[in-house]
């Protein structure tokens, strides 16, 4: 077996170098892996690595039994660690670092394994240098908003729904947001009060995440009314990729730190923020709710539509009912 150090820095360089997205290779993620896999299981990710390998290729390069092997790769899947389809001779592949990835599976869990807790701990460090030192260099905003369900206009199309985006992927389900989960462990009555379980995930992602204690399942009328509940809560939903939705807040998750930094990562939704001035009472409602304070608050409330993003945290809580998303101009 290869030095147990030397199993984990190789293991991060794959994570570094390999991975579509990346992460710094810093003392905290080494933490991450020591405490997600054991050395047999990290030498097994390096082995399958992120393009993953069936079954039986993977019995043919260890040498292991193959029902012992299936229940090496199950316990991983369980820690989060080991992804495959649901296919009936499926791909395993070694989780990569998000979407889903390591900054996810291991607080999907919530408080599962005895190194739960340091987990939480290590990823609220790992989660700011992530922003910092990956997503703030990707050199282009990288994650689309979507206009929420409770404000879209009557001129939305399906595909600039959320909704319908996901409506055939046949399986839904619901976990902890990793970045709330961490900063309220570490930071315990002083973070933000929003929903904790809100990061969604559809198709094969949420089967898997289901079957291994990840995530909650839900029907589709159940993800429908969960999204207005977020928007009504005012998160902000971002991404719908490799099956992995979030609803972030902008004092917890990882791609808000990333744009407090100054850098650009959201695509603004096709729409904007617009107010009704002679229903609007200036009472603060949407000013106070805008996570980019793109709402400006004076005798009547205007937006600045260069910083709005579309979102539409800003319109299901104004009472005059003053508030709504238009198409951009």
């Amino acid at each position: 077996m290869t030095d147990k150090n030397e199993i984990y820095e190789k293991l991060a360089e794959m994570y570094e170098k390999e991975d579509v997205v990346g992460g710094p290779n810093t003392p905290a993620f080494l933490k991450i892996l020591t405490l997600q896999f054991t050395p047999f299981e990290a030498e097994l990710a390096l082995l399958i690595r992120f393009e993953g390998m069936k079954l039986d290729e993977i019995v043919a390069k260890t040498g292991l039994n193959k029902n012992g092997l299936k229940g090496m790769l199950l316990r991983m899947a369980d820690k989060g660690t080991m992804f495959y389809d649901s296919s009936d001779d499926p791909t395993y592949k070694t989780v990569g670092m998000a979407a889903p990835g390591l900054i996810e599976t291991g607080l999907w869990c919530n408080i599962k394994y005895p190194f739960s807790v340091e987990l939480i701990k290590t990823m609220h460090t790992f989660l700011k240098e992530w922003s910092e030192q990956t997503l703030c260099k990707l050199g282009a905003p990288f994650a689309p908003v979507w206009g929420a369900l409770n404000a879209l206009p009557e001129d939305a199309t399906p595909e600039e729904n959320i909704a319908e985006a996901i409506k055939n992927e046949e399986h839904w389900s619901v976990s902890p947001c990793p970045c709330r989960l961490s900063h309220w462990t570490v930071d315990p009555g002083n973070h933000c009060n929003h929903m904790l379980e809100t990061c969604l995930h559809t198709g094969d992602v949420s089967k898997w995440a289901v079957k291994h204690g990840m995530a909650r399942e839900l029907s589709f009328d159940e993800v429908v009314e969960f999204l207005k509940d977020c928007n009504e809560d005012g998160l902000v939903q971002t991404l719908n990729i490799q099956n992995c939705i979030c609803n972030c807040c902008e004092d917890c998750c990882a791609i808000f730190h990333g744009q407090k930094q100054g850098v650009q990562v959201f695509v603004p939704s096709p729409f904007v923020a617009q107010v009704d001035y002679p229903e609007c009472n200036s009472c603060g409602m949407c000013a106070m709710r805008c996570p980019v304070d793109a709402v400006i608050r004076g005798k009547r409330s205007s937006v600045n539509p260069a910083e709005c993003l579309g979102c539409g945290a800003c319109v299901p809580t104004c009472n005059q009912g003053a508030m709504k998303l238009v198409r951009r101009g």
